[in-house]
């Protein structure tokens, strides 16, 4: 699904009217229509007869599609009482003529001030339902007073709230919340969700997001709209994903899904390539083969079971011998797809030996942990023009303090821009980069920014990482492109997640545990 900035946003809503004749003020109707929708499905589904509703309305177009949402309720037997923020000659155009229906209709409304915090709480208490309306994609900064207090005072009484587009105090391109924010449990986002629900903060302002139709005709949103193509943000859903999958055939054969060669494993980190390898298994892939240093080999081969397992060259520090790829080159060469770090140790070989592997290797490969780690030290790889072909094959999946390494700055300018930062990677090394986190974000060479939203803090735990390491290098050896292995893995890795906490909650979760959960994820994805 695709995700917009403001600007993107109004100039698709000016084409509407400018190019396909849709007056602004039936776009608004549609807006308005769309929320009471979700109101019904989400909220009474009983219906509003009978229900109370209190709707925070701003002098902007938010407020305005708050207005309709008001008197739309009101004509279907819900109590309704309106708040707005400004005198109301301050409304202008579609929500001035909404709040001149409204007045009209005898819908009870009243002017916030500062000396109306009685009549507000008793207005909120007798409330079912608070709709926020009160700012849309162009606010900016701080909410101005007395509107932060009714922020406040709407968040503190935790009665229901479903916000109109963005919860009111969220910047639409950003994410950003400096000030009061409301909190919602619902967001309904009209036409096209904003890139800003998927960033933090502001996603965990948003609760759950659904999309409001508002009637854009199809060729309004067609690729060769130039309009439609400004920004290239995508949310990653299972929509997406399924349409990423390979297909799956009753003549196929284990030949038939590739063979993944999973390296690292160095003493003591045995655990992080068991969980590659296995988590490339779970991926689908026909074959997986484990490559560890000789003294972890045994090891790896008793934790190991369906996983195929290969013993390398050791140096003197336990991890890879600067000789390793040589001795590898044929089993190398039965690899549709390679995953290299996951417990490789930094060793000084081992440095030799990946540096050797990357300039050698011809199938695409995911680069994670230590590998990452090696590459920060020295980043001649990343930028030599000479491997920019093999570059465009790879999956680099940092961490925020992984990527501050490789671009040479701290964890809060990364975590401050994550979008940025993934993309400005992306473009400087030509290759797919992961940007792990609370809404992981997949960036491609072309430009294209995918933003996930599975997942939750059971993560936060060792191993993980090496799970999305291995999943997304069977996706690869299934023959997905980098960006498509990418966002597939990221999203069915999130997903198992929340299928475990749903189940078992988050504090607990291990690694492990998503092994067994990716199958069902998978026949939830492809349906079968």
């Amino acid at each position: 699904m695709r995700l917009v900035k403001a600007e993107v946003m109004r100039e698709l809503d000016a084409e509407a009217t400018r190019r396909f004749h849709i007056p602004s003020i039936i776009l608004m109707e549609n807006a308005g229509l769309s929320v009471v929708q979700a109101i019904e499905q989400h909220y009474w589904s009983g219906g509003p007869d009978g229900r109370r509703a209190l709707i925070l309305a701003g002098p902007g177009n938010n407020g305005g599609d708050g207005l309709v949402v008001g008197r739309q309720l009101f004509n279907r037997g819900a109590g309704v009482e309106i708040i707005l923020t400004a005198p109301p000659d301050s409304y202008r155009g579609d929500a001035a003529v909404n709040l001149q229906i409204v007045t009209a209709a005898g819908i009870p409304h009243w002017v916030l001030d500062t000396g109306s915090p009685g009549r507000l709480a008793e207005s909120l208490q007798a409330a079912d339902l608070v709709v926020d309306a009160l700012f849309g994609t162009g606010f900016r900064g701080l909410p101005p007073e007395p509107v932060a207090s009714l922020i406040n005072m709407v968040n503190e009484t935790g009665k229901p709230v479903l916000a109109v587009d963005l919860p009111s105090g969220t910047e639409a391109d950003t994410g950003k919340t400096a000030g009061a924010c409301i909190r919602a449990n619902l967001t309904v986002t009209l036409g096209l969700p904003k890139l800003g629900l998927y960033l933090d903060p502001g996603a965990g302002y948003a609760g759950e997001v659904v999309v409001g139709d508002i009637s854009f005709p199809p060729g309004l949103l067609g690729s060769n709209n130039p309009i439609a193509g400004q920004d290239s943000f995508y949310l990653i859903d299972a929509m997406l994903v399924n349409e990423y999958l390979p297909p799956r055939q009753p003549t196929d054969h284990k030949g038939s899904y590739g063979h993944a060669v999973v390296i690292g494993g160095a003493l003591g980190y045995t655990g992080a390539i068991a969980l590659a390898g296995n988590a490339a298994l779970r991926s689908g892939a026909g074959l997986v083969t484990a490559v560890a240093p000789a003294s972890s080999h045994p090891i790896l081969a008793v934790k190991l079971t369906e996983v195929m397992t290969r013993p390398a060259p050791e140096s003197s520090g336990r991890g890879f011998a600067r000789n390793s790829y040589s001795v590898l080159r044929e089993q190398l060469g039965r690899a549709t797809a390679l995953a290299v770090g996951p417990g490789l140790g930094q060793d000084p070989e081992t440095a030799i030996f990946l540096d050797e592997l990357l300039q050698e290797i011809g199938v695409p490969a995911v680069i994670d942990a230590d590998a990452l780690n090696l590459l920060a030290r020295d980043k001649k790889l990343l930028t030599d023009p000479a491997m920019a072909a093999k570059r465009r094959d790879w999956v680099l999946t940092p961490h925020p303090g992984e990527m501050a390494r490789l671009l040479d700055t701290g964890i809060d300018a990364i975590q401050a821009d994550r979008i940025g930062a993934a993309r400005k990677a992306s473009q400087l090394w030509g290759a797919t980069v992961v940007l792990k986190g609370a809404h992981t974000v997949v960036a491609s060479p072309d430009g294209r920014v995918l933003i996930n939203a599975t997942g939750n803090p059971g993560l936060a735990t060792g191993g993980t990482g090496d799970v999305l390491t291995g999943l997304i290098a069977g996706l690869l050896a299934q023959g997905l492109a980098p960006v498509k292995a990418a966002a597939a893995g990221v999203f069915a890795h999130g997903r198992a997640a929340d299928r475990l906490a749903a189940a078992r909650g988050m504090a607990g979760l291990v690694a492990g545990d998503l092994l067994g959960e990716l199958p069902l994820v998978f026949k939830e994805i492809w349906g079968r």
